[in-house]
């Protein structure tokens, strides 16, 4: 057993006198402790060492291989479900560098942690979830197995909000495996993007197949549709929908469809696409799958509100079927908000009456609609009440500024922006980099085979090859008729 405490509270990282090792020495470091760990068995790690907890005798940053060994070991011996502050303990202050050679290790506890939350439905362990992939990976740019994991424990205890960390995240990568010759770095070594230490034989994210690529961003769209964040919400969706396919139509793809529809009438008012995102071949495929949807795309344009109600009460049994019904209400809602702003665009000033005939509804449940459109900033107006006169009905005027809409800081949204910029070139460049070392990889391979291939027929210098004639006999006899 002392050997056992030895070898785990060792530090894989620096030798006898503190000293890191180099990446090399580390690396051979690494993959014994975790060969050794992997020996064990879960009877074979002790849960006290002279009368103190092992986990005790333990720093989760600086021994991450081992505590985390030790936790696995304690769950499967059925002991972790009264020691869960030690899994906060070790997500919050884990060193991502050994993390990164125990992957399967750190999957297993993200899914023991998803079983937990359905056996006790403890959502207070949700967001070890969401911290142990950030602290993984900041930027969270990799897709794995374990964002798609946080959604569904997310969506299943109804809290969507805790998955916003991650998924406000771009995904700009997935897992796979490096290329020979083109990114040969050892995984303890820096890395400025996750795609190159999160691969395929990581086994930081278990396989990932279309399908779970699809499922990710549609959970995602319904997490952002809950929380009224339409523009993202479509981006998502289109995302799906801009697959690559050999022109079929999945299911998941269907019901990105008809919910892209009914996110981009909410989002602008119209039904549209990101130009060149979506195959315009498959926009047809989905159309014919979809033509509720359609429909209500087309009154929505018309701004025909009477119809609109009458095609959204038509067909309730398709929404509920779709399990739509909430936005497609929030549709006809949002119809008659586009009507008002549309109305903007003729008139300085229209009383409340004039307005509630525009909408068929009452003129108190009209007067709601603006308060909550000018409060919320969706409408530059302000609701007056003449004092005086002989016309004392309650007037709407539209104003060319909404003065309860408080001011945008120009400066932080520049800053922003700029960050996000940042972050898109800098995988625009390892993308590029990446292209490039593979070209010249592959001409590297080109040109040793035409060398060998020379070798073979005999030339002293390789590169003679490709100025060597291809037919001797015949060069001489052109030589002699000239």
């Amino acid at each position: 057993m002392a050997n056992i405490v030895s070898n785990l509270a060792s530090d894989p990282l620096v030798d006898g006198k503190g000293v890191r090792l180099e990446d090399e020495k580390c690396d051979a470091s690494l993959r014994k402790l975790v060969k050794y760990i992997r020996s064990l068995k879960p009877q074979d790690v002790p849960q006290q060492v002279q009368g103190k907890a092992l986990v005790d005798l333990l720093d989760p940053t600086r021994n991450t291989i081992a505590y985390l060994a030790v936790l696995l070991a304690y769950a499967q011996q059925a002991v972790l479900a009264q020691q869960v502050a030690l899994i906060a303990s070790f997500v919050d202050n884990f060193d991502p560098i050994q993390a990164r050679y125990v992957g399967p290790e750190l999957q297993q506890l993200l899914i023991w942690l998803a079983n937990y939350y359905d056996h006790s439905r403890d959502a207070s362990v949700i967001p070890y979830i969401a911290t142990a992939i950030l602290r993984l990976d900041p930027e969270s740019s990799t897709l794995t197995s374990n964002h798609l994991l946080l959604l569904r424990v997310c969506l299943a205890a109804g809290l969507p909000r805790q998955a916003l960390p991650v998924l406000d995240k771009d995904i700009y990568n997935f897992p796979s495996d490096p290329q020979k010759h083109v990114d040969d770095r050892l995984p303890c070594a820096y890395h400025d993007l996750s795609a190159t230490f999160i691969t395929k034989s990581s086994n930081i994210s278990a396989s990932l197949t279309a399908s779970d690529v699809h499922e990710y961003y549609l959970l995602g769209a319904h997490i952002y549709i809950g929380l009224r964040r339409y523009n993202r919400a479509r981006l998502f969706l289109e995302l799906v929908l801009s697959s690559p396919t050999q022109n079929v139509a999945t299911p998941i793809m269907v019901e990105a469809y008809k919910k892209s529809i009914l996110v981009s009438l909410l989002s602008t008012g119209y039904l549209t696409f990101t130009k060149g995102l979506v195959n315009t071949q498959m926009i047809k495929t989905y159309s014919s799958l979809a033509k509720p949807y359609e429909v209500l795309a087309d009154v929505f344009k018309k701004r025909d509100v009477l119809r609109l109600d009458a095609e959204v009460a038509a067909a309730a049994a398709v929404w509920d079927d779709d399990g739509n019904t909430a936005i497609v209400n929030q549709v006809a809602e949002s119809l008659r908000r586009y009507r008002v702003i549309d109305l903007q665009k003729t008139y300085a000033a229209l009383p409340i009456e004039g307005i509630a005939a525009h909408l068929n509804l009452t003129t108190p449940a009209t007067t709601t609609l603006l308060s909550t459109m000018v409060r919320d900033g969706h409408l530059n107006a302000m609701l007056h009440q003449p004092i005086t006169g002989p016309d004392t009905r309650p007037v709407l005027r539209f104003l060319s500024h909404n003065p309860n809409q408080p001011l945008v800081d120009q400066d932080a949204l520049l800053k922003e922006k700029s960050v996000r910029i940042e972050q898109l070139a800098k995988h625009v460049r390892e993308a590029d980099r990446k292209l490039a070392l593979q070209k010249e990889y592959v001409e590297a391979t080109r040109r040793t085979k035409r060398a060998e291939n020379a070798g073979a027929q005999g030339f002293e210098d390789p590169m003679d090859v490709w100025d060597a004639p291809q037919n001797v006999d015949q060069d001489e006899d052109m030589m002699g008729d000239l």
